[in-house]
């Protein structure tokens, strides 16, 4: 499945079925709405892309696509394993589109906001700096290598505790959304098989919400406590 028609900015969400932390990951809910169609609507919402794409496995996904009208391809079945490599699926994508850049939405983020996306086609799209982009949260506090604090990160050990305010910062990939000039990754990716965090690398910051990643059952649970009553759509828009 390849499209002609070359587009500036595509969106894409995969989606597997088989998620094994948390089954049927794409499917679970917030209150009354699942993961993948929160992405689907803020995607949508941003009204940033020439395309968005839910790159799936399961008829499920392709209805929920047909659902919101974006388009649906299915994925290679060695990227829809848990052995996959993300470089492998950014990769398949861009090969089935044809696009200058190429933008994933990831839906285990629900509090990622359509300001954030918005933000990220803007900075990828208007600029030429950056090959990647990537959702960050800054982080002040002391961090290690290790859970013994043998190895720091950002502190002296042999100094007095330092003040976290005066701390170097800590930048956290938070895998909301990522993003790569596509012609710059494929190039890459052809020389080393790996392009995810390729050329200059430029980053979109997120609050600590924003940054809530939903790997398993505890960490869905702890998102519908924190919108509780409310909407998922009073944190996002």
């Amino acid at each position: 499945h390849s499209f002609n028609n070359y587009m500036k900015n595509i969106a894409f969400i995969p989606a597997r079925i088989g998620s094994t932390r948390l089954a049927k990951k794409a499917l679970a809910k917030i209150r009354d709405e699942t993961l993948l169609s929160i992405a689907i609507k803020k995607t949508i919402l941003s009204n940033s892309f020439d395309e968005i794409i839910c790159l799936g496995d399961s008829n499920e996904f392709r209805l929920i696509s047909q659902e919101h009208d974006i388009k649906y391809i299915n994925r290679d079945p060695n990227t829809a394993t848990n052995n996959a490599k993300a470089d492998d699926v950014v990769n398949e994508i861009i090969l089935k589109t044809n696009s200058e850049n190429i933008f994933w939405i990831n839906l285990t983020h629900p509090f990622t906001t359509v300001n954030t996306i918005k933000n990220s086609v803007n900075k990828l799209s208007t600029s030429e700096e950056f090959d990647s982009l990537f959702t960050a949260h800054r982080w002040l506090g002391h961090a290690s290598f290790d859970s013994f604090f043998e190895f720091p990160l950002n502190y002296d050990k042999n100094s007095q505790f330092a003040q976290t305010q005066y701390m170097k910062e800590l930048y956290l990939f938070t895998y909301g959304l990522m993003a790569w000039q596509t012609s710059s990754f494929i190039k890459r990716f052809k020389d080393y098989s790996s392009a995810m965090t390729n050329g200059k690398i430029g980053t979109i910051p997120v609050s600590r919400l924003e940054s809530i990643w939903i790997k398993n059952q505890s960490d869905l649970n702890m998102v519908n406590l924190i919108v509780n009553k409310q909407n998922i759509w009073d944190f996002i828009q």
